[in-house]
């Protein structure tokens, strides 16, 4: 059963902020947040999105042709860590595009006045491809820091990759959840299966959200409490990444400086890139590697249990849902 969605408030718009360090600081010390307008050239985000949409109607994941960029599905939905699933991101791993997006002047720039000199992208990008009509698998109310640890000061970098209105399925924020601490894991279908328990202090709080445009970038540090909305587009699949930025001399750990899913090697990614410079560049940046604490990432030994039963019923729901609605008009 799919909960019932909470109602959303617009989120602030922190362009006024955009040259002054202190004031982004204090603003993000604040929400836990911070969201921009118009930030991105949209013409390398519609060059991104050509190359990932390529890819997708290669595959038939998508319809091809001239309607190519809508990205409308045309397939049996799939989640994140499935074998179809890496059909795609095997290969989208491998654009040059998609890992210099990270790395553009606007976001670097940012990056700087908010987290000080030196600050840099983990290599570490994660393109996120979400069907519609899959609530299931709804990236649930969680926190980065579980998954990534080492500072608490990574700051992620939400961007999607075309307008992203709310019923598409952008992401949400719980502004203040930031100052709650580490929050206990419970398990969920969605990406990462684990989902953020909310104490009672954060239960009444109201989600913040947007109707993304093309170039707009969301920000928010990793104990911040976000989700994403379900992707209610009938048709069409939600195309967005994910970098996360650190500020310089901070530890981090060896899962950060892996391809996501750490499926290929960097040899294989750079393999037929045009330019080299930004190959290997986290080398070059002052940081120290601290351990994975897997206590941090395990969910309660019966929670499992509850998974098998959740994800039968989901395998079922999906073939049911995607049947009806492929079926002929002239079928009862």
């Amino acid at each position: 059963m799919i909960p019932e969605e909470p109602d959303y408030l617009p989120m602030k718009v922190a362009n006024a902020l955009l040259a002054d360090g202190p004031a982004l600081q204090a603003r993000m010390a604040e929400d836990g947040y911070l969201f921009f307008r118009d930030l991105l050239p949209t013409r390398v985000l519609h060059a991104l999105r050509e190359e990932v949409t390529g890819i997708l109607s290669d595959i038939g994941w998508i319809r091809g042709g001239p309607e190519r960029l809508a990205a409308e599905s045309q397939v049996l939905p799939c989640r994140e860590g499935e074998p179809r699933y890496f059909e795609a991101l095997d290969r989208i791993q491998c654009l040059e595009r998609f890992h210099a997006l990270a790395h553009e002047p606007a976001l670097l720039q940012l990056m700087t006045l908010l987290l000080g000199e030196g600050a840099f992208p983990h290599p570490l990008g994660v393109m996120r491809l979400v069907f519609p009509d899959n609530p299931e698998v709804t990236t649930p109310p969680h926190q980065d820091y579980r998954n990534n640890q080492g500072t608490p000061r990574l700051t992620a970098a939400w961007i999607p990759l075309a307008d992203c209105p709310r019923h598409c399925g952008p992401l949400a924020i719980l502004p203040g959840s930031h100052r709650s601490g580490v929050l206990p894991l419970s398990f969920h279908l969605g990406p990462g299966n684990r989902q953020a328990v909310l104490p009672e202090s954060l239960m009444h709080t109201a989600w913040v959200t947007e109707d993304f445009r093309a170039g707009d970038v969301l920000l928010f540090p990793a104990l911040t409490v976000h989700r994403a909305l379900p992707n209610q587009h009938p048709t069409r699949m939600r195309l967005s990444v994910d970098f996360r930025y650190q500020p310089a001399g901070e530890p981090l750990t060896e899962q950060c400086l892996r391809p996501h899913f750490a499926r290929q090697s960097w040899e294989d990614i750079y393999r037929g890139w045009e330019s080299t410079r930004l190959q290997y560049y986290w080398q070059e940046r002052d940081y120290s590697l601290v351990p994975w604490d897997e206590s941090l990432h395990a969910l309660p030994a019966d929670h499992w249990d509850q998974a098998l039963r959740e994800d039968m019923i989901y395998e079922r729901t999906r073939q049911r849902r995607f049947r009806s609605r492929n079926r002929p008009d002239h079928e009862d």
